[in-house]
């Protein structure tokens, strides 16, 4: 046994787990990727001394899926993130290498000790989740975070994410309690830790999640179904207990939600695949590139979707795991993912008739993780675990060909050159989060100075994430004056040097530049913001927010014709939204054009009626 290679596995598994930095500006981000990037390229450089034995089946699989991510990368839509990841998903092509890395270093650990050692890891680790998640619920986290959602998302700060945690881990310790690894104390430790989990995975109300379980649960029956005949009353028991829960508890009206295809999550669901398949079809050799989706996403919306959902959240992953393996790499892409899944489920039904407990758990969670991924995506911050028990899978399975390689030394000497390069990237990372963690506290304490500082000072640690040039721009902004607003746009183009085609900056530096160009009073400005605005109109044609943007444009240049189209555009591609209408109820009324503005007022009323707006316009066209 690698005893080295072991213990960095080890650290893998517990410290992305509960690596939390309640001091970062992203409590849940920079400290966890900075571990696992870093972790696991020490685990390949250790594992590397020696001979290693893969399987060459899926060594040649994921080679195959490598080298056509890079030739996917040469046409991405986004140059430089396809390669390295975003700074907040990090789902770039080297992470894929690195989920090939954990896969394979999980093939070396073949001896009981080593597999204990990943076993009592994971124990560990789903206990500190549910541990974690239980303080969320009882409000004494060490992070104080409000999700979205309302639902608690453990050390992940996502509940989507404990969720697919919970599906991977919670069969796996419970295939580790029945085993006892050898020791009494650790047979009840995983016991209780397999009930914090349970509890973890009920808290988090992830659909995807549960969906991962029951598939962990029905694979594992060739195995459990004698000990389930044996003990059928409390196991009844328990699961009476359940229903009860679900009935009391929100977990009922999620579940329920699930099959509400009119106004559900169900529905929803079914309507971003729509759009996911339909980039896949605009792109369907190469996709769009690794965390290209977010560029690409517009081209499968219509007005029908914006209606419904608008677009105030930018999806940047397809959620469904095949879905969006198809969007960034395309059909040969999506092909060896079918073949990978089809050929891990085999080992796991293999794995299962062995009825070795350890075995049994880790194979029922391999394809608890599969199922919820159908329903997720890759998650940078989970797939490494997932990976290195899928590569222990492979390696407990009957006999494969084997392809032994013997790396040169100088190898191992670059792979732990590139970990302290992570480790370095990692570091500035957490300072530069540290940094713009002090600008929010100090915008929101009046020191506007201090917190342009401390943003600046953030961007010029990473230069190449664009969350801290964005971060930048918003505060300078702050001033609320033309050299602020200039200020901006300069963080802005920053950006975009970095990431050109990125949605959301672009449409952020066309409305910094319109403010500048209103503060400065300035045309040759004025032009160049409404030419952006035009240019996301035409990119995007129905998205509400550039119609309305680019109606402010047109008002502010005095094309007052020009301006009324794109606000009623607006108003029927956003119909729970007010704004376009105002805007367009004061142009009528300075147009002394009281019928129509009476009529657009009635309308913006029945959306908000009791909006102060509203109620001011209503007074100023009675007077």
């Amino acid at each position: 046994m690698d005893r080295p290679a072991v213990l960095a596995t080890a650290a893998l598994l517990v410290g992305s787990a509960i690596a939390v930095d309640p001091w970062g500006w992203a409590p849940y981000g920079p400290l966890r990727w900075a571990l696992i990037s870093t972790v696991l390229l020490v685990m390949a450089a250790v594992v590397l001394r020696d001979p290693i034995e893969l399987h060459l089946p899926s060594a040649l699989g994921w080679l195959a899926f490598i080298v056509w991510g890079a030739v996917a990368g040469v046409t991405a839509l986004d140059p430089l993130y396809t390669w390295i990841g975003t700074p907040d998903r990090h789902l770039g092509l080297l992470t894929i290498g690195l989920f090939a890395v954990a896969f394979f270093v999980g093939q070396s650990f073949t001896e009981r000790g080593a597999v204990k050692i990943l076993l009592q890891s994971a124990v560990i680790a789903l206990g500190l989740i549910g541990v974690y998640t239980l303080l969320e619920v009882v409000d004494l986290a060490p992070v104080d975070l409000v999700t979205a959602s309302g639902r608690p998302g453990g050390p992940y700060g996502s509940a989507a994410y404990l969720g697919a945690v919970c599906a991977l881990l919670l069969p796996i310790v419970l295939g580790a309690a029945v085993d006892g690894l050898d020791s009494t104390r650790w047979r009840y430790f995983a016991a209780a830790t397999a009930a914090v989990g349970v509890f973890a995975a009920l808290a988090s109300q992830t659909r995807a999640g549960w969906i991962g379980l029951l598939a962990a649960a029905l694979i594992s029956l060739p195995a459990t179904a004698p000990w389930l005949r044996r003990h059928w009353q409390p196991v009844a028991a328990v699961a009476a207990a359940l229903v009860v829960v679900a009935v009391v508890s929100p977990i009922g009206s999620r579940l329920a939600s699930a099959f509400d295809f009119d106004d559900g999550t169900a529905r929803g669901r079914l309507d971003e695949w729509q759009i996911g398949a339909a980039v896949a079809v605009n792109h369907p050799i190469s996709g769009v590139g690794f965390e290209g989706y977010r560029i690409a996403f517009s081209e499968g919306v219509d007005a029908e979707y914006e209606q419904r959902y608008t677009r105030q959240t930018m999806p940047d992953r397809a959620h469904n795991g095949a879905l969006d393996i198809a969007v960034t790499t395309g059909v040969p892409g999506l092909a060896l993912y079918l073949a990978a899944a089809v050929f891990l489920l085999r080992q796991a039904m293999s794995a299962v008739r062995t009825r070795r407990p350890w075995l049994v758990g880790i194979a029922a969670g391999v394809a608890g993780y599969l199922a919820q991924q159908w329903f997720l995506f890759p998650l940078a911050e989970v797939d490494p675990v997932f990976w290195v028990f899928a590569g222990v899978l492979v390696a407990a399975g009957s006999p494969h060909r084997a392809l032994r390689v013997r790396a040169p030394r100088w190898v191992g000497v670059v792979v732990m050159a590139l970990a302290a390069i992570a480790l370095t990237a990692g570091a500035f990372d957490v300072a530069a989060d540290h940094r713009a963690a002090a600008a929010f506290n100090e915008l929101v304490d009046g020191d506007l100075n201090s917190a342009v500082a401390s943003v600046n000072r953030a961007s010029e640690l990473r230069p190449d994430s664009i969350r801290y040039h964005f971060l930048a721009a918003v505060v300078a902004a702050e001033a609320d004056s033309t050299i602020g607003y200039s200020r901006a746009v300069f963080w802005l183009n920053q950006a975009l040097d970095v990431s050109p085609g990125d949605p959301i900056l672009r449409a952020e530096h066309a409305s910094f530049l319109l403010r500048q160009a209103q503060s400065a009073r300035d045309p040759a400005l004025l032009a160049a913001a409404t030419a952006e605005w035009e240019a996301l109109v035409d990119d995007d044609p129905v998205h509400a927010r550039y119609r309305l943007e680019l109606g402010n444009a047109y008002a502010i240049a005095g094309s007052r014709q020009g301006a009324e189209i794109q606000w009623l555009i607006a108003a029927d591609l956003a119909p729970r939204s007010i704004a376009s209408l105002i805007n367009l109820a004061t142009l009528l009324i300075d147009s002394e054009r009281a019928d129509e503005a009476a009529a657009i007022i009635e309308r913006a009323r029945a959306i908000e009626p009791d909006s102060p707006e509203v109620a001011a316009l209503e007074a100023r066209l009675g007077s």
